[in-house]
């Protein structure tokens, strides 16, 4: 005899037709998960029912009612948890059984005449179970709730958390029906399955307003493209205002560091191509990110060359655009049989971003001690590498250190960053001391403590690197990574420091097109802010910009 059936009153009865199929049911995936098939049989010993699964689902689960059918299939759907690994085949039976057992809704025909429309004009997957989605919605009084259904059977209603804004096409498109209240049609959402979901194929959306009517769509393919699903979030965010708010903070912050975090994760190293014959116990490691502008690096080599502080340095390149792994080697071998100077390559798999290509360089290296460097920086003369690391070594308590980094005219890029709000503004940015002015002004050659340096070159001992977490991930295309980890080792109670008499040329940022970088610029500044802006007040409390300038 099946178990009894507890009712909410605690009275217990036998369990009606379809609950014991739909019990042996759950109890039949269940087992075919945790085995890792695909194929969904009948628990071993138990007859199947009309001798197939489809015939199980339709005559003996047809009679309960759609709710608790909908339920059995998310059920089912969250059974996939139990499996090692999420597969498209275990993803295409679950999604089967779904199509059996789903209460079908009426088919949403927009109509300007009708009260009730809904839209979902974009997918993106972050990864198995994170989600970004966008569409619009309208009904007589807004009232009503959107739910989606992965084609799996999981079903999340979307409307409480969603970020609801205006869509004046929705607005004019619906104009002429009396009585319409609806203003914010407009809807955006990360959301978090409790399942995986891998079909690109098969997402529903179901709409249900206050009065009762119950719609539903078939929702367009998922995209699954790391670059494409970033640049689509980063355009919604930038053309919502200024970045920031509500939008940001409560779907695209945790979209964007999952996906910063995916990338990273799937960016492996390929290869590691070794030139010449590196010291077997290097003074310092030079890790350098390599991204489209190689020719960048045939300057580095002419200074590195003649340069005797590289006898004892182990010189890493990591190739971040992938695609010019070819390229690259045949450049290193041109480069090695012209200057004989010994150094490795860090080929990845895929790109890994600014912070990803340092975290490979610096796990490829061996050194006690880093020098976080971009192949856009030149030095001015030899001898800079030792003069960083001997006035590292004499300053008690340092956490990072940076030299004066200057522009081709001799104007001052870079003496120490410091935070900056601009009138009115709520957001920090990143700021450059003294810059603009000529590399002989005074007050910028004086060594000092500053708040942060830029990781455009950056000496720092790996343990206190490590110490610090490194450079973290979840900043976009390489921007406030470097002040983030010096706030880190500021919050750890060391200083960061700028010493002047190290002076090299900074090309700055020309890897990348100016217009690209705006929106994620002014990501990347709202996040560094919600983060750290307690501690960046705290810190300009006490710094003195430009001391000896009128301000």
């Amino acid at each position: 005899m099946p178990d009894a059936v507890k009712e909410k009153n605690g009275t217990q009865r036998r369990p009606r037709r379809g609950e014991e199929s739909a019990a042996r049911l759950s109890a039949e995936v269940e087992l075919a998960v945790a085995a890792g098939a695909a194929e969904l049989r009948p628990a071993q010993g138990e007859e199947e029912p009309g001798g197939s699964l489809k015939t199980l689902l339709r005559d003996e689960l047809a009679v309960l009612d759609a709710e608790r059918r909908n339920g059995i299939s998310a059920e089912l759907a969250s059974s996939s948890l139990a499996a090692e690994s999420p597969s498209l085949e275990l993803s295409g039976s679950l999604y089967e059984i779904r199509e059996v057992l789903r209460e079908r809704l009426p088919a949403c025909a927009v109509d300007a005449r009708q009260p009730v429309g809904l839209a979902v004009e974009q997918i993106l997957a972050l990864d198995e179970r994170s989600f970004w989605i966008s569409g619009w919605m309208h009904d007589e009084d807004g009232e009503g709730t959107v739910t989606v259904v992965s084609p799996e059977g999981a079903r999340l209603e979307l409307t409480e958390s969603a970020y609801r804004f205006e869509r004046p096409d929705v607005v004019q498109f619906y104009a002429g029906l009396r009585g319409n209240t609806t203003r914010n049609h407009g809807f955006t959402a990360f959301f978090e399955l409790p399942a995986p979901s891998l079909l690109t194929d098969g997402w529903v959306a179901e709409l249900r307003s206050s009065d009762g009517v119950a719609v539903e769509i078939r929702c367009p393919a998922v995209v699954v493209d790391p670059l494409a699903v970033r640049a689509k979030i980063l355009g919604e965010l930038g053309n919502r205002g200024p970045v920031g708010g509500a939008l940001a903070a409560e779907h695209g912050r945790h979209a964007l560091s999952r996906l910063q975090e995916g990338i990273v994760a799937t960016s492996e190293v390929d290869s590691v191509d070794v030139y010449g014959d590196l010291p077997a116990e290097p003074e310092v490691s030079i890790v350098v990110p390599l991204y489209k502008r190689l020719d960048f690096i045939e300057h580095q080599f002419l200074q590195f060359s003649t340069d005797p502080d590289f006898a004892a340095a182990e010189l890493v390149f990591v190739l971040d655009s992938v695609e010019q792994k070819d390229e690259l080697a045949a450049k290193a071998r041109e480069l090695f049989a012209l200057y004989g100077l010994p150094f490795k390559v860090v080929n990845l798999t895929a790109g890994a971003g600014f912070a990803g290509a340092n975290k490979h360089g610096i796990e490829a290296s061996t050194a006690s001690q880093l020098l976080l460097l971009n192949s856009d920086v030149v030095p001015d003369r030899p001898g800079w590498l030792t003069a960083l690391r001997e006035f590292y070594a004499a300053q008690d308590g340092i956490g990072a250190l940076g030299p004066k980094l200057l522009y081709e005219d001799d104007s001052l890029q870079h003496a120490g960053l410091y935070f900056h709000r601009s009138p009115g503004g709520e957001l920090w940015e990143n700021a450059h001391c003294f810059k603009g002015l000529h590399r002989e002004f005074p007050a910028a050659n004086v060594a000092r403590p500053v708040p942060a340096v830029t990781a455009a070159c950056m000496l720092i001992d790996r343990e206190r690197y490590e110490e610090a977490g490194g450079l973290p991930l979840h900043y976009v295309q390489g921007d406030y990574e470097d002040s983030e980890l010096c706030l880190r080792l500021s919050k750890a109670g060391y200083e960061n420091w700028y010493l002047p008499e190290v002076e090299l040329y900074h090309l700055e940022g020309q890897s990348y097109v100016a217009d690209s970088r705006r929106v994620p610029s002014e990501y990347n500044m709202w996040l560094h802010s919600e983060i750290w802006g307690e501690r960046i007040e705290e810190l300009m409390s006490e710094f003195t910009v430009n001391p000896g300038v009128d301000r």
